[in-house]
């Protein structure tokens, strides 16, 4: 199957997250290709007035990536894993990440059962649908790899 030489999956720290990283993770090494891993750090404006400022939620959920992807490794150590790290809006960091490393696949988790209403609203998949020029797989929360 060569039309996939390149898999990026967009992690967020969610359970569903984590599950799509492992499909990820079987389906690169079924059809040999490259795994690369894309964690958007969100730009947050914080609530300075209430003590919580841009940089610790920032710092917050780059940890929470980190974690994750130690994680995925700790799983998986016999496959090589490159993460991009980026500062942004997801979407379009996403989108950029794709672009720059030449993508094939994008895998990405969702939780279930928030999954139609945030396909029908203003969600990060909605959003990469808009300029996405490779296919979308989204992983729900509750699948698992049987093994």
């Amino acid at each position: 199957m060569g039309i996939i030489k390149k898999i990026l999956v967009a992690i967020d720290g969610s359970d569903s997250a984590l599950n799509a990283a492992n499909y990820a993770v079987e389906l690169a090494n079924q059809v040999h290709a490259q795994l690369e891993i894309v964690y958007v750090v969100r730009y947050s404006p914080g609530k300075i007035d209430a003590g919580i400022f841009p940089a610790d939620i920032q710092s917050e959920e780059k940890e929470n990536a980190i974690q994750l992807i130690n994680k995925i490794r700790q799983e998986h150590p016999e496959v090589k894993i490159q993460d991009f790290e980026t500062l942004g809006r997801p979407a379009e960091e996403i989108n950029k990440t794709i672009q720059n490393w030449n993508a094939n696949l994008l895998i990405i988790g969702h939780h279930a059962h928030r999954f139609f209403t945030h396909l029908l609203k203003n969600s990060i998949e909605k959003k990469l649908l808009k300029h996405l020029k490779v296919p979308l797989l989204i992983i729900p929360e509750n699948y698992t790899i049987e093994p």
